[in-house]
This record gives C-alpha cells, structure tokens and sequence, in this order.
C-alpha cells in the first residue's frame, strides 16, 4: 500500500519537471505572437494616419458630436465618419484644430469647440484605442462675397482670382481658400518672386457673407544665375545639356522638381532633392542652383551663401 500510494506523486514530479517549461515556454510564445498580431492589426486599422510617432498615439473608434443647431445630420455624419479610423498623435488640441477645419471647410467659420473629451477603451493599445465626445457650437454657415487684392503689380486681379476655386455666393470653404493661397503662391515662385507674401484678412457682414482681401508684398522678381554641378567630368556634362533654364532668365521655383523627375535615370539611385542646393542673392535678385552628386568634385570656392536685402529696401526700391 506505501508503495502505490507513493508512486502516483512520483510520477506527477517527474511530469512537472520535465512537461512544465516546455509548456510554459509554448503559452508564452503564444502570448508574445498574439500581442504582435494584435499590435499590427491596429496599426493596419488607420485608414488615415497623421501621427508622427508611429508606435504612439491614438485610434478613434467612436466619435458622438453634440450641441449643434444648424447644421445637417448629413455633413455631420460626415465629419464623425472622417475621424473614426484614423490615428492621431495623444493631444486633444490638434483634434479640436482638425475638428474646428472640418466645420470651417462647410463654411462654419466662426465655430467653436466647446469641449473635447477623449476616453480610451485600451490603454496599452499602440495606437490607443479611444471614443471622442465632443460638445460643438457651429455658429452661422457663410457665403462668400468678394476676394480684393491690394498691392498687386506682377498679375492682375482676374489672373489671382482664377487661383481660387470658389465662386461669389459659394459656402466659403476653408480648405478652398487654402488651395487658391497654393494656388498663388505657385504662381509667384514660377515667375521669379520667392520673396513673395500675401496677408489673407477675412472680413464678416451680417448677412453671413466673408469678404476676402489679399495684400501682396511681391519683393523682387529672381533671375536664374550660375548653374554648378559636383559630378564626374562625363556626368556633369549630360546633366548640364538637360538643364533648360538659361542664365538670365526669369528663375521657376518649379523647375528643379521637373528637371528632376524628367532626368531620374541620370542620377543615382541614393541621389534626392536634398542633394540640391538653392542660393538667394536679394540685392543682385540672382538665383544659384547646385546640384552636388560627388562632393569631391564640387567646384564651387568659396562656397556661395544666401544674401538677403538691407532693410530699408522696399518692393519699390527692388524693382
């Protein structure tokens, strides 16, 4: 009887020994795999990412907006769908900036975010899973009146209005307003002036129209100067051959980026925008382009600098 008694503990010691950590190592394999799914499964549920830290962050899963008066349950479905799924860095102001964007780009320009509350769902969750409540007062929904343009001299007022794809009596978009300020500001730097700068100033009647008004400061018009290329003797030459902006000729701020996608495979494979260096000479209003592939062929000594305008020069005074 001691000896059958005995042998059964004998036999579950010697099973825990030897069957324990192998299946203690299995579970925590197991374990580890099932947290790296886990973790790239989220991470793949952005459908709009704009953290900059990617192993941060936060993944909206819900969004409730509340407190609204006018607007329609449409565009505000719209807004809440746009959030849910994308990713944002864990601060509560750049959401309520992108959530303020969202209502102006619906012509709700004097909106104002009264409240935001984020609440997680996991917080180990890389990104954060959370819900966002938000209460919103969206204000009146605005039109736009006239876009004016103050101290233009380079273009005239129809060739800046067609800049901006809206039209008088339209809702008064944000995001549309940004696109004609892009739109500009291509169409200085492609005509030389990349000391350009224009002051939006919105200005709101009680009828719910905006009226736009533009102030130029346009500064002087470059022209394109010394072209130097740091590559082999054979190399600089083709590239040179490519380059179509001629000494003296009105510089096109757009032009390297097209001068680059349209001679890739004359460059190397690690070579990129970064590679190319831009100097501005305010008083001579010249441009010089480098383009270094091999530094130790670079010829320029010395090495050319940025030289900015005095002070007391005005846009008259440049001219």
């Amino acid at each position: 009887m001691p000896d059958r008694a005995t042998k059964p503990q004998r036999v579950e010691s010697t099973y825990s020994v030897r069957e324990e950590a192998p299946l203690m190592a299995s579970v925590h394999r197991a374990l580890f795999f099932a947290l790296l799914f886990s973790s790239a499964f989220l991470a793949a549920e952005c459908t709009n990412d704009h953290r900059t830290n990617k192993n941060g962050g936060i993944l909206v899963t819900d969004f409730t907006i509340s407190g609204t008066q006018t607007i329609g349950a449409t565009n505000l479905a719209r807004i809440t769908t746009a959030f849910i799924g994308s990713c944002f860095d864990e601060d509560s102001e750049e959401v309520e900036e992108r959530l303020r964007a969202s209502f102006q780009d619906r012509g709700y320009f004097k909106v104002e975010v009264k409240s935001l509350r984020v609440k997680p769902a996991d917080p180990l969750g890389v990104p954060k899973p959370v819900t966002l409540d938000a209460e919103v007062s969206e204000g009146l929904r605005y039109r736009l009146g006239q876009i004016t343009f103050v101290d233009n001299h380079a273009f005239d007022a129809e060739t800046l209005r067609r800049e901006f794809p809206l039209k008088t009596g339209e809702i008064f978009e944000r995001d549309k307003i940004a696109r004609g300020l892009e739109g500009l500001r291509k169409l200085y730097g492609s005509s030389g002036f990349l000391d350009y700068t224009a002051i939006p100033e919105t200005r709101f009647d009680s009828n719910a129209t905006t009226n736009l008004i533009m102030t130029f400061q346009e500064g002087p018009q470059y022209h394109m100067g010394k072209l130097d290329i740091a590559a082999a003797k054979e190399a600089a030459a083709r590239l040179r051959s490519e380059w179509k902006l001629a000494e003296g000729a009105v510089y096109d701020a757009t032009y390297i980026d097209h001068y680059l996608d349209d001679n890739r495979n004359l460059f190397p494979v690690s070579f990129s925008r970064e590679n190319v260096q831009i100097f501005q000479n305010c008083p001579d209003a010249l441009v010089e382009v480098r383009v270094i592939i091999d530094p130790a062929e670079d010829p320029s000594h010395p090495e050319p600098k940025n030289v900015p305008c005095a002070k007391h020069e005005t846009k008259e005074t440049q001219k």
